[in-house]
């Protein structure tokens, strides 16, 4: 089991927006709060982008790539004292995949993609991230350059099987990211994403991600981490911020919610699937760990994406 490629495949993407901007002149554009992440690659030119609640704004320059996964309003200008757009505005009647130009263009070109993920696990995804992350690496900045045209161009063509296609790529952008972050911040960082650079936490990470129903406990997967009981403790909760089985808990009921989201589910049988004796105790670990019981939870996050559906 890789837990990395299990997370991103339970997260997969449940809607995504791309596309190129040419602007000339000045301008400055206001996203309000948002759900998944914002991908930008510069091709040209220059622009600042401010993260409400980060104390200096990030000035991204040609050839920059930057993620901003904290879900916080943010603007994008050339100068940061103008009055900004609406994005809503801006965008308007805007096609997914289009490649359109304001004010005649020339100035700054972005190529942009905005990810949202499957409920529950896309807080595995960002919850590790910084507010905004600039990809360093060239060869990672190409690649996530190149992936966000070839999703454009797929969404322009349309041809059979383009929406898998895209799909893929979207996958493949968040891993990039992913490895980027792994790679280039584990030392001194804490959170399940760092964890996966300690050889000892990834091998049990990946037995509770394989196994999620076992009746684990420290003492077995310190056995799979080939650690003491003690040490695995201890190492497990520095790295990854909580306990093996508060991470087991969650897991679990970041699984219970893919259940039970789907057709004729009930929630007894969730709860054996999971390693649960009974429905109450599973119900109750549900309610702790995500604040409302399994079916209300449930039916509240699908009238909350009705509701977005009808606001697009």
């Amino acid at each position: 089991m890789d837990p990395l490629s299990e997370i991103i495949r339970l997260s997969r993407p449940r809607s995504y927006q791309v596309g190129a901007t040419d602007v000339g002149g000045d301008i400055a554009i206001r996203f309000p709060a948002h759900s998944g992440a914002y991908f930008y690659s510069v091709a040209f030119g220059e622009c600042w982008v401010q993260v409400d609640g980060e104390p200096e704004p990030t000035l991204l320059m040609s050839g920059d790539c930057v993620v901003l996964p904290s879900g916080r309003p943010f603007t994008l200008a050339s100068d940061l004292k103008l009055d900004p757009i609406d994005a809503a505005l801006m965008f308007k009647g805007r096609e997914n995949g289009s490649i359109a130009s304001f004010n005649g263009g020339g100035k700054c070109m972005m190529f942009a993609a905005h990810f949202e993920f499957e409920v529950g696990f896309s807080h595995f995804l960002v919850s590790v991230l910084d507010a905004i992350v600039q990809i360093q690496d060239p060869a990672a900045r190409a690649s996530l350059r190149r992936a966000i045209e070839e999703m454009i161009e797929e969404l322009q063509q349309a041809r059979p099987g383009y929406e898998s296609v895209v799909e893929h790529l979207v996958q493949i952008t968040l891993i990039k990211v992913l490895r980027f972050h792994l790679s280039e911040m584990a030392s001194g960082r804490v959170g399940w994403l760092f964890a996966l650079a300690d050889p000892k936490m990834t091998s049990a990470i990946a037995a509770m991600h394989a196994t999620p129903a076992r009746r684990w406990t420290v003492a077995t997967l310190a056995d799979v981490a080939v650690m003491s009981r003690t040490a695995f403790a201890t190492r497990f909760s520095a790295t990854v911020g909580t306990s093996p089985m508060n991470y087991l808990t969650e897991l679990r009921m970041l699984m219970a919610v893919k259940k039970l989201a789907e057709a004729g589910a009930r929630v007894s049988t969730v709860a054996f699937s999971l390693g649960y004796e009974s429905e109450s105790a599973f119900s109750a670990a549900f309610k702790r760990v995500m604040g409302e019981p399994p079916r209300q939870y449930i039916d509240s996050q699908v009238l909350k994406r009705r509701v977005a559906s009808l606001r697009q």
